[in-house]
């Protein structure tokens, strides 16, 4: 069994798997699967939960239908001091899906979702480039999504 600090040994592996793909599996059913008790599987996740390793269960909604049709990727450039401060701003903001540091194409890398690419101008006019700290940005629109599991 791994230690605290250790990677991660194949039951593990597993378990994340199998709730990969479906994060309602009921723990028996895991447990049948991998052949080991429900207590097992209860004790890992909850292990897996208290490293980090498992953040939360959660439910992927296609946003098309919550009417967030137009998605976009958008470069931010932020003044080097303020990054930190920038980042966890815009994490806080509705309809920002990820923050990523890139500091290839700008400093950070959001991916963002609204109704319409009207409502993407305002957005961005509005919701980022008003930060404090932010100098400036480029919009990459999204066209088609192939795989999204954000």
């Amino acid at each position: 069994m791994p230690s605290e600090g250790s990677t991660l040994d194949d039951l593990d592996k597993n378990i994340l798997k199998i709730l990969t793909k479906n994060c309602m599996t009921p723990f028996v059913r895991i447990s049948r699967k991998l052949h080991v008790t429900e207590g097992t599987i209860r004790y890992r996740v909850r292990r897996l939960q208290k490293r980090g390793i498992l953040r939360e269960f959660r439910a992927i909604v296609d946003p098309v239908h919550l009417g967030l049709g137009t998605a976009a990727f958008i470069a931010v450039t932020v003044m080097p001091q303020l990054i930190p401060h920038v980042a966890a701003t815009l994490a806080n903001v509705e309809n920002v899906l990820g923050v990523y540091e890139t500091h290839t194409y700008g400093d950070l890398l959001l991916m963002v979702r609204t109704s319409t690419p009207s409502e993407l101008s305002d957005f961005i006019s509005a919701k980022i480039k008003t930060v404090e700290g932010v100098t400036g940005s480029q919009v990459v629109p999204v066209l088609k999504v192939w795989k999204d599991k954000l």
